[in-house]
């Protein structure tokens, strides 16, 4: 089954909804699964719950993190993998304490002043909409998860199956270096750069997006390392 074909699972980010993937063009049968769980191993059980058969398994930044997990419980549930604007370390020092301070102003009942400050760019009332559908709750289970995410690169370097990196050029939050990393341990993958795209690479460029993932095509412009 090629990947036009194949039913699509939809793993959004921190703080991130089905809004995410509105202006993809998303192939029959495509679901979307929002983040949320107690652990990872949770939120990936959550994510394949009411899910038949084998997916291509698509994951975004912290949905990145639960593809991860999956491929870890549940490997023979993933047919095609593809990973945008992914990191697959564990948490740095700084990033554990941005996140403790987050949780802080969360539960100081911060949260609106908190995703407003958050929600900036040329997608700023898409990403506050996103962060109000997730509400405080959930945002603070995003960020255990987010906490307790392993060092994904075994399971990256054991996956033998068809694998696609996407990455915007000028993301900052998971710039194009871990991608490279990520493809060098996994050498089947395909590579795409995404020239003038940032972190939100399915708000920045959802036609291109959609070209590569459910149509299989080139992208004039974007860079292929196959």
């Amino acid at each position: 089954m090629n990947a036009s074909a194949m039913p699509a699972l939809l793993l959004p980010g921190t703080l991130c909804s089905d809004v995410l993937w509105s202006g993809l063009s998303l192939p029959g049968g495509t679901q979307v699964r929002n983040i949320r769980g107690h652990s990872l191993a949770d939120a990936a059980s959550r994510a394949l719950e009411g899910v038949q058969g084998r997916v291509h398994l698509v994951g975004f930044s912290l949905g990145a993190i639960v593809a991860f997990e999956v491929l870890r419980l549940a490997p023979e549930r993933v047919a095609q993998l593809t990973l945008i604007s992914a990191n697959p370390h564990a948490p740095s020092a700084a990033q554990l304490h941005l996140w403790e301070e987050q949780q802080e102003r969360v539960q100081a009942g911060e949260f609106g002043t908190l995703i407003a400050e958050l929600s900036s760019g040329p997608h700023r009332q898409q990403l506050l909409e996103m962060a109000q559908q997730t509400g405080p709750q959930v945002f603070l289970e995003q960020l255990q998860l987010l906490r307790s995410r392993p060092d994904s690169r075994p399971t990256l370097s054991s996956w033998t199956g068809p694998l696609t990196l996407l990455t915007g050029q000028d993301d900052t939050v998971t710039p194009p270096h871990l991608s490279e990393e990520m493809k060098a341990l996994a050498p089947q993958a395909d590579l795409r750069i995404v020239p003038g795209a940032g972190h939100y690479l399915p708000l920045d460029a959802p036609d291109v997006l959609s070209d590569i993932l459910f149509r299989g095509n080139a992208v004039q412009g974007v860079t292929s390392y196959a």
